[in-house]
């Protein structure tokens, strides 16, 4: 009776350390997801500090580039009155400035589309017209060498020892064979 006893709590032994290993290797498991979670996150916000980054200096670099081509399009200050300029107008100013650049820049893009819509066009139509040409010398060989066939045939019966002394005639349906 005791025994049974003691292989019971054996058997609860071994259960209950198996179950702390299963609950320790878990453990383990989540650690290494959590590290890999934290490590992904942490590569995910330095790649967006660096896009950041570089739309930034981008924003910088255009505007830049945009106020120096304002001041190149604008008259010598010194050869205009002096006035205080209103800053609503002059924001205006540029920002009317800006999205006409951005509209003619569209253009361009749009142009240049056009063009090259327009080259392939002409290369396809080409291409087909090249096609057409070659199925119509095709046709053309085909009709000459049917024609000539039939003159061959003709010739061939009008003149002593033509086909049909030969003991046949020729078979237009199946090609080039003789029906004997």
């Amino acid at each position: 009776m005791q025994s049974k006893y003691q292989q019971k709590l054996k058997r609860e032994e071994s259960v209950r350390i198996k179950k702390e290993a299963e609950e320790a290797q878990i453990q383990k498991m989540k650690a290494i997801q959590r590290e890999k979670s934290n490590k992904l996150e942490e590569k995910k916000r330095f790649q967006e500090n660096l896009r950041r980054e570089a739309f930034r200096e981008h924003h910088q670099y255009k505007t830049a580039e945009f106020l120096s081509r304002l001041d190149t399009e604008l008259p010598d200050r010194s050869t205009r009155p002096v006035a205080f300029p209103d800053p609503q107008s002059s924001t205006w100013a540029r920002s009317r400035a800006y999205k006409d650049s951005l509209k003619e820049e569209e253009n361009k893009k749009l142009h240049k589309m056009k063009e090259e819509q327009h080259q392939k066009s002409e290369l396809l139509e080409f291409n087909q017209q090249q096609q057409e040409e070659a199925r119509t010398k095709i046709h053309q060989a085909e009709h000459r060498r049917v024609n000539n066939v039939f003159l061959d045939r003709l010739q061939g019966k009008s003149q002593p020892g033509g086909l049909e002394h030969f003991g046949g005639h020729w078979n237009m349906n199946s090609g080039n064979s003789w029906d004997v």
